[in-house]
């Protein structure tokens, strides 16, 4: 159950088209998921620095159950910067990726938790 958010001072006008259906295919192949559990959020507009400039940049989370780790977020880092470096032209040096290894008895489907 990935959630990937995106927060970026982008304008929504330059949000290519089908990003949220390519982040989600993307997301769901690097981790291994199905992309049926797979939530992408984009908040574009923001009022946002980085790095002392309001050039283009971005704050990304990616939080999923399983998946994350010292093992793995590496890996994940690079493939989620050229991701976003080359969808939406943000340099990679201009956002930081916050991974969250969520536990199952946190989360909820349909009703019911997955621990």
């Amino acid at each position: 159950m990935p959630i990937f958010k995106i927060y970026t001072n982008t304008l929504k006008s330059e949000i290519p088209d089908g990003f949220l259906l390519e982040a989600s295919s993307f997301i769901a192949k690097q981790l291994g998921k199905p992309e049926s559990y797979v939530t992408v959020r984009v908040h574009p507009e923001q009022m946002m620095c980085h790095g002392g400039s309001t050039a283009p940049c971005a704050s990304v989370e990616l939080l999923s159950l399983g998946s994350l780790g010292p093992t793995n977020n590496n890996e994940h880092a690079k493939a989620i910067s050229d991701f976003i470096e080359k969808q939406l032209k943000i340099p990679r040096k201009r956002f930081f990726i916050n991974f969250v290894d969520l536990d199952a008895s946190n989360i909820a489907l349909g009703g019911e938790t997955f621990g």
